[in-house]
């Protein structure tokens, strides 16, 4: 992830899983988005904030092997995680690097496509993470944002627990700078920033049958805990009592969630004749 800033989601086994289920819930979804955005063979790629998984499979499969992905991130643990899970899947076009999102080093105009995804929601600096991808990629190149609006974020039937649940988590990362719904802001910013041809999908999943991505208030919860509660945003009882509702909703074999809408946006990169 980032240094400067203070990551909300607690760094821990937790985390790293939901890391993972998160990848691979929304993989799919990465796929028909990659397909518009055009990556080819041979391209290079970055994948900011890249955490355990990232989209580093899809792009490496884009890309060949006359082609290279790198993946940043500065957390031990997530970096670990990639570099264990780069090696299980013999992506050898995929390199990690540790180094800071919103502050690389990486070489300028080195990318032909930047991406990054979840990074302005947990934590904000679009100001900074914006004009860093801007930097490290080509002159003609893609940068590519996938962020969250929660707007969509339900469950059926609905219940009273799940939305005080959702209100705090929400609340939670806006006091600590970051925006949860920062997925609605992304095409006006790329635009802003003198990006051309700038596009974008909504993408949204139906889960059921107990799927795991249903537990994600928990997850959240969870790794937020002490600032719900320090921040008064609910009692501890209020939390305990609203996160064993949300775990009832997970495993009743009726019920239904929606997940948050994720905005895919992209742009090119202007050529200065």
């Amino acid at each position: 992830m980032t240094g400067q800033e203070e990551y909300l989601l607690a760094n821990s086994a937790v985390e790293l899983e939901r890391l993972r289920l998160q990848a691979r819930v929304w993989e799919p979804e990465v796929e028909i988005w990659l397909d518009k955005v055009g990556i080819q063979p041979g391209w290079r790629c970055a994948d900011l904030g890249c955490g355990a998984m990232g989209i580093l499979g899809p792009l490496s499969r884009r890309v060949g092997s006359a082609g290279s992905v790198t993946g940043v991130d500065r957390d031990a643990q997530q970096l670990a995680a990639a570099r264990a899970f780069v090696a299980d899947d013999g992506l050898s076009n995929v390199q990690i690097v540790e180094a800071d999102a919103f502050a690389s080093a990486l070489p300028s105009e080195s990318f032909d496509f930047t991406h990054a995804r979840f990074l302005i929601g947990p934590v904000g600096r679009a100001d900074v993470l914006l004009p860093e991808m801007v930097r490290i990629t080509k002159p003609g190149g893609i940068i590519g944002l996938q962020e969250p609006d929660t707007a969509s974020w339900t469950c059926y039937p609905p219940g009273q627990s799940w939305d005080a649940l959702k209100l705090a988590i929400r609340t939670a990362f806006r006091r600590g700078g970051g925006d949860i719904d920062s997925g609605r802001q992304i095409y006006g910013m790329l635009r802003k920033l003198g990006l051309e041809e700038v596009r974008l999908r909504a993408a949204v999943i139906a889960l059921c049958d107990r799927h795991p991505y249903m537990r994600l208030p928990v997850q959240f919860a969870s790794s937020l805990r002490a600032r719900i509660i320090g921040d008064g945003l609910m009692s501890e009882a209020e939390l305990d009592a609203a996160v064993a509702e949300c775990e009832k909703i997970a495993s009743d074999p009726s019920a239904a969630v929606i997940t948050f809408t994720v905005t895919q946006t992209f742009g090119h990169k202007p050529v200065v004749n």
